[in-house]
């Protein structure tokens, strides 16, 4: 070699050593640079992933909130609706008793109404059935006939069980005041014996002996039907008599069991 090559390749040494060198620190720019990079974009990174968590966490519990408001509201539907359910069904049952109580009521009207026209017809009692039984001179003795006019008097007394019958007995004008008022009370203590004999409840039966003081009323209306001219005697033989009038309540025919009977 000669001494310029040595020369030349001295000078290249430089060159190459100062290249590499140049190469060197360019590598290591450039790392730093990507290194400043990578840690701007990882803190960028981070802090994004730390928003997104965030958002991530706010959104959940977003949710969750509405979950649990949807959730409490429908629980306070369910009680809104069970409670309205609970409140028909009360409605109901109320209007039900109501109108038990208002069949109740009608009943008890009608009731009411029945019992006051009950109370009105026991009340109002009407003549039903009379008879006149008659005796012979100064006795007060039963005739077979006057029993037969009594039976009947007792059947229509079976029918009417509150009725009351009004015996009242009368003697002709023979005699003394004080023993026409015992006779014409015997007579009618006669007539009374034989009903309750007929199953006639005693405490129905009114009993009172006026002799001949008060003669009985329509007794010469009674024999003209009879009789248009009647005589003194038989005027007589009639006013010897017990009057029988039997009073009944309510719904009532009106009869006669027998009348002018001897």
């Amino acid at each position: 070699m000669s001494r310029t090559g040595e020369r030349l390749g001295w000078i290249a040494v430089p060159v190459v050593l100062a290249l590499a060198t140049s190469g060197c620190a360019s590598k290591k720019y450039v790392r730093n640079q990507v290194n400043t990079v990578n840690q701007r974009v990882s803190k960028v990174e981070n802090e994004s992933n730390e928003k997104i968590a965030y958002i991530n966490n706010k959104e959940q519990n977003d949710i969750s909130q509405v979950n649990e408001r949807l959730a409490t509201t429908n629980q306070r539907l369910t009680e809104v609706g069970n409670a309205a359910k609970q409140a028909n069904s009360a409605a109901s049952q109320a209007m039900q008793k109501s109108q038990a109580n208002e069949a109740r009521i009608g009943e008890n009207s009608t009731a009411i109404s029945t019992l006051a026209s009950g109370v009105a017809n026991a009340m109002n009692y009407q003549l039903v059935e009379k008879a006149d039984v008659t005796f012979a001179f100064g006795q007060a003795v039963l005739t077979p006939e006057a029993k037969a006019a009594l039976d009947q008097v007792a059947q229509k007394v079976h029918s009417l069980p509150r009725s009351v019958i009004e015996l009242v007995g009368f003697t002709d004008s023979t005699g003394s005041k004080s023993y026409n008022l015992a006779l014409s009370r015997r007579r009618a203590d006669a007539v009374a014996r034989y009903l309750v004999q007929q199953r006639v409840p005693l405490r129905s039966i009114h009993i009172i002996g006026l002799g001949a003081e008060a003669p009985p009323e329509g007794l010469t209306a009674d024999l003209t039907e009879v009789n248009p001219n009647p005589s003194r005697a038989e005027l007589r033989r009639l006013a010897r008599r017990v009057k029988v009038s039997v009073y009944g309540a309510g719904d009532i025919t009106q009869g006669a069991a027998a009348r002018l009977q001897q």
